[in-house]
C-alpha cells in the first residue's frame, strides 16, 4: 500500500492499489474542489468587508486605532505651558486662585512626562504674570516685595510645582514653576527688567522677563504693563520697542547675540501682560455690540490686531481668536481688604452673557466713561520660520465671572510646543556618557 501528500503537505487519507482507480485524476479533482473552496471563501470575504462597512462601531474603532496611535506620537513632541495674566488693581485675590489656576493635577495621576490629551495631565511649565500686584504703583515703587503673592501662589500649587525663578519691577510681578517631575529639565535661566515710566526711569511701566533652557528649546516669558489711556498708541509701541532692544536676556547659544531683538533670541517668546491697547469705537457703540455678543465687529477696531499687522517690533507674533468679551474697565463691585479675612465668594456661577444681561457685569459707570477694551492680552512668537504653526492653542479665554475686585479680569492661556522626549532624554544619556567617560580619562591619567 501507497501513501500520497495533499496540497496542503499533509498525509493523504486515500490509498489505492487497485488499478481501477486513476490517483492523477483524484488529485485533479481534489485541486478543483480547493480552487473553488478559495474563490468562494474570497467572495465572502469581500462581502464581509462591504458589510462592515455599515456598522460604526468596527469602522470607528479601526480608525480611532489608527488616530490614537498618531496621537501618541504627537504628544510625545509637545511641552505644555499654561500662562496666566492679572491686573489686581493693587490688591491680592481671594486665598482661592480657582479658576484663574485650574486646580492643578497630582503626581499619582500621571505615569508619563509626555502629556496625553485625554488625560488630564499636569502643566510642563506654569507662568504667572501680574500687573499692580499685592500693593498699588506708588507703594509698590518703595515697597516692590510680592512675598506674600509668591507664598499663595506656592501654597496653592503645592509640592507638585517648582518655582524656577521670579522678578520683580515696582508693581510688575513675574514668577516661572514647573512641574515637580521635570525640574532637572530646566539647565539654565536669565531675567531681566526694563522701566518705561516716567522718564523711562521708574518702573511703574514697562516689561520684565525670565528666559528657561528646557532640554534643549529655549523658552522666553515677558510680563508688560503698556501705557494707558485711549489715544497713547504711539507710547505703547514706544515701550514695546524700547523692551525688544533693552530686556536682558541673551539666549543660551553663542549664535543668538547677534538678534537686537530679544524675542529673536529664543525657540519660543511668550508676551502677555497688560497691553492697555484699546478699542477705537464710542462708548455707546461698544456697549451696544457687547450686549448684541458682536465681538467680531468690536475686533475691527481694536488697536492691538492693527498693530500686529503694521508694527515692526511685533513681527512674527501670533494671537488665538478672541472669543471674551473686553476685560477692561469694569466696576469694583466688591471691597475686599488687604489680607481677605472677609470677602464674599470668588466664582458667581453664571455664564458671561448671564451675567451681561442681569447687570452683574459692569463697565465704567464713573464719568470717565472709558471705552471697554481688549487690554489684557498673550501673544507667541516662534522663530522657526520653516514651519507656518508649531504651536497648538488648547485654550485662550478670560475669567469673567471672577468676582470684581479689580477692575480687569484675569486672561489665561494654555499651549503646546514642539519638544520630542524621547530624543532630548536619548542626548541626556550620551551627554551622562560622555561625562563619566571623561571622568575615568581624567582618573586615569
Amino acid at each position: 500500500m501507497k501513501s500520497d501528500t495533499s496540497s496542503f503537505g499533509q498525509p493523504s487519507t486515500v490509498k489505492y492499489e487497485s488499478a481501477l482507480i486513476d490517483p492523477p485524476e483524484l488529485e485533479d479533482q481534489e485541486d478543483t474542489l480547493l480552487e473553488k473552496i478559495k474563490t468562494l471563501m474570497s467572495k465572502m470575504a469581500e462581502w464581509i468587508e462591504y458589510l462592515l462597512q455599515f456598522v460604526p462601531f468596527v469602522n470607528s474603532r479601526k480608525k480611532r486605532d489608527v488616530r490614537q496611535k498618531d496621537t501618541e506620537k504627537f504628544e510625545k513632541k509637545k511641552l505644555k505651558i499654561f500662562i496666566g495674566t492679572w491686573n489686581m488693581h493693587g490688591k491680592l485675590p481671594p486665598y482661592n486662585l480657582n479658576p484663574f489656576i485650574e486646580p492643578p493635577s497630582t503626581k499619582h495621576e500621571v505615569k508619563d512626562l509626555y502629556l496625553k490629551r485625554n488625560h488630564n495631565h499636569p502643566y510642563h511649565i506654569l507662568v504667572i504674570g501680574t500687573q499692580e500686584c499685592q500693593h498699588n504703583i506708588k507703594h509698590s515703587v518703595l515697597f516692590p516685595s510680592k512675598e506674600e503673592w509668591e507664598q499663595r501662589l506656592k501654597t496653592y500649587l503645592g509640592d507638585d510645582y517648582i518655582l524656577v525663578k521670579t522678578e520683580t519691577m515696582a508693581a510688575l510681578h513675574l514668577a516661572v514653576f514647573v512641574w515637580e517631575r521635570c525640574k532637572d529639565w530646566v539647565k539654565d535661566y536669565q531675567h531681566g527688567e526694563v522701566p518705561t515710566g516716567f522718564a523711562n526711569l521708574f518702573g511703574n511701566k514697562g516689561g520684565i522677563g525670565i528666559s528657561l533652557l528646557f532640554g534643549n528649546t529655549s523658552l522666553c516669558f515677558i510680563n508688560s504693563h503698556l501705557a494707558a489711556h485711549q489715544d497713547k498708541v504711539k507710547e505703547r509701541n514706544h515701550d514695546v520697542k524700547k523692551i525688544c532692544k533693552e530686556l536682558k536676556l541673551k539666549g543660551f547659544s553663542p549664535s543668538d547675540k547677534v538678534f537686537t531683538n530679544v524675542t529673536d533670541r529664543f525657540d519660543y517668546t511668550f508676551w502677555f501682560g497688560d497691553m492697555n491697547y484699546r478699542v477705537d469705537l464710542e462708548r455707546s457703540r461698544v456697549d451696544d455690540l457687547i450686549r448684541q455678543n458682536d465681538i467680531e465687529t468690536l475686533l475691527k477696531s481694536d488697536q492691538l490686531s492693527y498693530e500686529l499687522k503694521s508694527f515692526p517690533y511685533f513681527k512674527g507674533f501670533n494671537e488665538a481668536p478672541l472669543n471674551f468679551y473686553p476685560t477692561f474697565k469694569l466696576d469694583i463691585t466688591h471691597r475686599v481688604s488687604h489680607y481677605n479675612q472677609e470677602h464674599p465668594p470668588l466664582i458667581s456661577y453664571q455664564s458671561s452673557p448671564a451675567l451681561i444681561e442681569s447687570g452683574t457685569l459692569r463697565y465704567d459707570s464713573s464719568d470717565k466713561q472709558r471705552v471697554p477694551s481688549w487690554t489684557d492680552r498673550i501673544l507667541w512668537k516662534s522663530r522657526n520660520i520653516k514651519k507656518k504653526v508649531d504651536v497648538d492653542v488648547l485654550s485662550y479665554t478670560s475669567q469673567m465671572n471672577v468676582v470684581g475686585f479689580s477692575d480687569h479680569r484675569p486672561v489665561t492661556g494654555c499651549f503646546l510646543v514642539d519638544f520630542d522626549w524621547n530624543q532630548a532624554s536619548q542626548e541626556a544619556k550620551k551627554k551622562l556618557k560622555s561625562r563619566k567617560k571623561r571622568r575615568r580619562f581624567l582618573l586615569y591619567i
